[in-house]
């Protein structure tokens, strides 16, 4: 069904105000954010804002979740559209060096806003976001480990394997700490995590 011009244009304004939000809580943190500083870097009225977003509070988690969601979408498109298990895994690894690259303020803010305050109210919606995202990380990997082509191993050792050297690189890069390229990370980690992964019957 198309999207009318009005509901397309009501979708960008939340956008652009998500987008303004990330710069000023990038910038100016949360807390010290005001409503003016939304304001002036989105372009809308208090009035729209606030009609979108019940408070600043609500406008730092939806920001939050949906930066999440935006990357972990990504991540289960990139290892769903490959068959081989090394191809999948290599394919993230790229996948994830990219986003956080691509999104550096996105990135950060899920690094580091996790434990906010703000944050609580959002529990349950991140235990079903993430879980959802688990599960379906695990119906992909099952076919794999039956085969032999991943390794059988405690299902709470995957993750740490796969996204853990990651997240850890991310946080280097992110607070301006590394001196390797995300092409260097990127050929090194892929090696490393599949190294991890890998079956016998790869």
């Amino acid at each position: 069904m198309p999207v009318s011009s009005r509901t397309a244009a009501t979708q960008a304004r939340r956008r652009d105000i998500l987008l303004a939000a990330l710069e000023c809580f990038t910038t100016y943190g949360v807390e010290a954010t005001t409503i003016e500083n939304l304001c002036a870097r989105s372009g809308a009225s208090v009035g729209s804002i606030y009609h979108h977003f019940d408070s600043k509070e609500k406008l730092a988690r939806t920001l939050y979740l949906e930066a999440l969601r935006d990357y972990q979408e990504g991540f289960l498109r990139e290892l769903k559209q490959h068959g081989d298990a090394e191809r999948a895994i290599r394919a993230v690894v790229a996948y994830h060096l990219s986003w956080v690259s691509e999104n550096a303020n996105w990135a950060r803010y899920l690094l580091t806003m996790r434990e906010a305050d703000f944050m609580l109210e959002a529990e349950d919606t991140l235990q079903e976001i993430n879980g959802r995202f688990f599960n379906e990380v695990a119906a992909w990997r099952q076919p794999h480990v039956e085969t032999g082509a991943i390794v059988r191993l405690p299902a709470d050792l995957y993750s740490p394997l796969l996204v853990g050297p990651l997240h850890d690189f991310s946080r280097q890069w992110l607070a301006g700490r590394s001196t390797s390229t995300m092409a260097k990370a990127q050929t090194v980690l892929a090696e490393a995590v599949w190294s991890a992964l890998k079956g016998s019957g790869a």
